[in-house]
């Protein structure tokens, strides 16, 4: 029993060392922390004159950059929608008005959108991006998470598919287009023109002349059965109303048998199935959902190009960083020259 007692009073004296140790490496990364903190005070004390021109030279930079060098430009973005744009289409389009916008005198650019020089001599560039909903990205989320619980099924081939579908953004036919021009003014203009320069690309223009096509087509052949349709009905309700007058009058004479006449709330329920779907087709000729702007261009005052302030206080920022490299640069080569 009594020989138990040493190795219970080694296990608590090695515990306590234990924390102690602990407790000092704590201790030693806060002490380290504060003379962090006093060097990073001691070195700007120190050399207050180079750190004093540093600070004083990029403040002078940073006004010079803002009214010499950065144009004040102004930025707004609007919402395409078309079954017949795609990432590759839109990329290749923006990238060429981008080219044409970086040419010294954009007359291209002017010929192409069908403006006016001093119009497109506003334009700085163009830029797009594939616009998802709040309601695809949650739906992305649940697909993603039916992926990881799928992972285990070989079998749940269909999750996994639905998963991929959802991320390859390319496939989108929504894109926040934003345009970046010198002045506020113009850029109300120019929703029309873009509009119509991706409109008028052959391939879109193709396919929406066959769609509008293949839409007045079902417009009329719907027109025809409705006229159809109508005057059945007309035929049916003579013939009941006549059944009718003759019943009551004790005849048995019936104008039409029961196997010929088809049930009238069939004629009718199909009636209501094509005007609805008449005015389906007249309201997507009329919307033309298949190219549309779900929203357009806003005109703000406010540029979005960085304020004089806020450059300026940049270049403060940079200038005490680069004073500080400085000051460790020339003590590290004093340290080196005292080595050799």
């Amino acid at each position: 029993m009594d020989s138990q007692k040493p190795n219970t009073s080694s296990d608590e004296i090695d515990l306590g060392q234990l924390f102690s140790k602990i407790g000092d490496f704590f201790k030693g990364i806060g002490m380290g922390f504060m003379r962090f903190l006093a060097l990073l005070r001691k070195v700007p004390l120190e050399n207050k004159a180079a750190f004093i021109l540093i600070i004083a030279a990029s403040v002078v930079i940073g006004i010079a950059y803002s009214n010499f060098v950065n144009k004040q430009y102004y930025e707004s973005t609007m919402i395409l929608s078309s079954n017949y744009l795609n990432k590759r289409l839109v990329d290749n389009t923006i990238d060429k008005l981008n080219l044409l916008a970086g040419e010294k005198g954009k007359k291209g650019l002017a010929k192409v959108l069908n403006i006016p020089d001093t119009l497109a001599d506003n334009i700085l560039e163009f830029a797009a991006k594939p616009f998802v909903a709040e309601q695809d990205l949650i739906e992305l989320e649940v697909l993603k998470e039916q992926l990881k619980n799928a992972q285990a099924d070989a079998k749940n081939e269909k999750v996994i598919e639905q998963v991929i579908n959802r991320i390859e953004i390319e496939n989108r036919h929504a894109f926040e287009i934003t345009v970046r021009t010198l002045n506020p003014t113009v850029i109300g203009n120019l929703q029309a023109a873009l509009v119509n320069f991706f409109k008028n690309n052959e391939y879109i223009k193709k396919r929406i002349k066959v769609t509008r096509s293949n839409l007045d087509e079902k417009k009329q052949k719907l027109t025809r059965d409705l006229e159809k349709l109508d005057s059945l009905k007309s035929v049916i309700y003579d013939n009941y109303k006549n059944m009718a007058v003759q019943g009551r009058q004790g005849s048995n004479n019936v104008i039409l048998s029961d196997k010929a006449v088809t049930d009238p709330i069939q004629i009718y329920t199909q009636d209501l199935d094509l005007y609805n779907q008449l005015q389906y087709i007249n309201s997507e000729i009329s919307l033309q959902r298949d190219f549309e702007i779900v929203d357009g261009f806003t005109e703000f005052s406010d540029p979005a190009s960085a304020s004089t302030p806020k450059i300026v206080v940049i270049s403060i920022l940079v200038g005490i960083l680069v004073a500080y490299l400085l000051v460790a640069f020339i003590n590290f080569n004093k340290y080196l020259e005292n080595l050799s």
